[in-house]
């Protein structure tokens, strides 16, 4: 498949969470994407944070593709006024698609989905089926106790520290994707295929 735009998928809660300040940075980060060229390819929701950032991209006329499976097209309240909404028949088709459409993925707070999805593009990095950019927007820090986990790992000799060097932390949208950036300069993106070896 060949794709002239540069896409960025972000992974992020279905509901608002607890505090106010979750939602400015979300607003932020569409923001971020739109004035620097990049599309946003996320889950397809109209709820929570998902929702903030896809509705923030639409009103600055960037380009937002949904993706989501059909079992959660009510559950998760597929939004119907993206510039493409692309409907799968499984979350694993779901996730393959995500980051065959993508040039990098961010994980903003969320819960249970939203680390499952990052971790497995995490993975993928590791295992080297794909080279882009990984990073946590770790607003309010909510990603500090995931962050010392992950540290501590490494000491423990679960992760080694190339591994962990992959994923990009900052608390700003802009500088995270500046870093972003600089990483797609030093990585050609490969294609990313799911298909078994």
């Amino acid at each position: 498949m060949t794709r002239s735009r540069r896409n960025i998928c972000v992974f992020m809660g279905s509901r608002h969470g607890a505090r106010l300040d979750y939602a400015e940075p979300a607003s932020a980060l569409g923001r971020a994407l739109v004035g620097r060229g990049y599309g946003l390819v996320y889950g397809g929701g109209n709820v929570g944070l998902m929702n903030v950032v896809a509705n923030t991209v639409l009103e600055l006329k960037g380009n937002v593709i949904g993706v989501i499976p059909s079992s959660l097209v009510s559950k998760e309240v597929a939004h119907r006024r993206l510039t493409e909404l692309r409907v799968v028949g499984s979350m694993h088709e779901r996730k393959a698609l995500m980051a065959e459409l993508s040039d990098g993925f961010i994980a903003m707070p969320g819960g249970i989905g939203t680390m499952e999805e990052f971790f497995e593009v995490l993975s993928w990095a590791q295992l080297g089926l794909h080279d882009k950019a990984c990073g946590l927007l770790n607003v309010s820090a909510y990603y500090d106790p995931l962050i010392q986990f992950l540290d501590h790992a490494v000491s423990q000799d679960f992760i080694k520290p190339k591994h962990r060097a992959v994923l990009i932390v900052e608390r700003q949208p802009a500088k995270l994707l500046e870093r972003f950036e600089e990483f797609l300069r030093e990585h050609p993106v490969k294609r990313f295929d799911s298909r078994p070896t």
